[in-house]
């Protein structure tokens, strides 16, 4: 019998059609909602496991869906599901015995049932999507206020500080969705609000980094900037500190890396990191500062480097690792020793590159 596997990353996302929301993991009480009509929290984000001809589903605290409408704690017979698919990336998933995964009762709790309407089994399947919050200068959260104006005014992280992350593979043009839907858009007197549309002129911005912050410059070529009313507009020729913005990932406690060759990971025979993994090793996201972040494996210690430009998960202490975004789902990763971490055909991941070739394109 033939086992179907998406060949998406295995971050993923599940979308409800029927109910137009997002599946999100509940760690305090141990259960899965579908209730979350925008995935910008990193409980939205899955980690796709096929083992054996089955499925886990594992949540961004580590947990794993199971048989029995709770979460587990380690993989195992309970957690495995069947799946079958259908055109437009249309999944659903099965006990195996008769019992599909759906969401159920006035809450929506996704469980295992026998009887459900109207295509209620039926998710679409998609990659976790990146979203990321801005900081000025003075360290206040860029955020949507009075529905579209744009504000660098707040010191909480809240749902209108945050926002996705659209780039084409490549291309060093971004635009950035709001969580009310709309994106940011470049509009008269230089004011730059949140009410644009997918595709407008006025919302593509080109991004440029500088050690891990971010510049944007606008359609008429200003670029963005904090006036001294807080409001975000574009109007300096030249960017300066005042047009530097810390960038951080706001759904991502954790990355798994896929190169060219596979996923980054550990292997039982090297004590090195690999880059042609199967399965990925999670990458625990400790925020350093803006743009800088601590590696960290899953069993608590931290990433370190080697004179040779490689890696071990064993290490004691903390390391900077700088991240740069390049793409709706890519990265680059500038490692301790001041080179670009990549991938190699040896299977070895390696920090030697002083460019970025496609080898150190990384996607997550």
């Amino acid at each position: 019998m033939w086992t179907p596997r998406p060949a998406l990353h295995v971050h993923v996302i599940l979308y409800s059609p029927l109910n137009r929301c997002y599946a999100r993991a509940d760690s305090t009480v141990g259960r899965v909602w579908v209730d979350a009509p925008v995935p910008c929290l990193g409980e939205c984000g899955f980690l796709l496991h096929f083992q054996d001809g089955c499925y886990h589903l594992e949540t961004s605290t580590h947990f794993f869906l199971s048989h029995l409408d709770r979460l587990a704690s380690q993989p195992s017979s309970q957690t495995a599901f069947h799946m079958q698919v259908r055109p437009g990336g249309l999944v659903a998933l099965s006990d195996g015995e008769g019992g599909m995964l759906y969401a159920q009762g006035p809450r929506l709790l996704l469980a295992l049932g026998s009887n459900p309407h109207r295509g209620e089994e039926w998710f679409i399947l998609q990659r976790c999507p990146a979203w990321v919050s801005l900081r000025s200068k003075t360290r206040k959260f860029l955020s949507v206020i009075y529905d579209v104006e744009i504000y660098a005014a707040s010191e909480h992280l809240t749902p209108m500080s945050l926002f996705q992350f659209e780039s084409e593979n490549g291309s060093p043009i971004l635009q950035l969705r709001s969580a009310n839907g709309f994106y940011l858009a470049q509009r008269r007197h230089r004011t730059v609000v949140a009410n644009g549309y997918h595709l407008e002129s006025d919302t593509f911005f080109r991004m440029h980094w500088n050690c891990g912050r971010i510049i944007l410059q606008s359609p008429n070529g200003r670029f963005l900037g904090i006036a001294p009313n807080s409001l975000l507009i574009a109007n300096a020729s030249i960017p300066g500190p005042n047009e530097e913005f810390g960038i951080r990932l706001a759904n991502r406690p954790f990355l798994a890396l896929r190169g060219r060759y596979g996923y980054v990971g550990t292997s039982p025979e090297h004590d090195l990191m690999q880059c042609n993994m199967d399965q990925p090793s999670c990458i625990h996201l400790l925020p350093c500062r803006q743009g800088i972040y601590h590696f960290q494996a899953q069993c608590g210690s931290f990433w370190s480097i080697t004179s040779f430009g490689t890696f071990r998960p064993w290490g004691k202490f903390a390391l900077n690792f700088c991240i740069e975004l390049q793409g709706s789902n890519l990265l680059t990763v500038l490692a301790p020793n001041g080179f670009y971490m990549r991938s190699d055909r040896s299977g070895t991941l390696l920090a030697d590159s002083e460019d970025i070739t496609k080898e150190c394109i990384w996607e997550f």
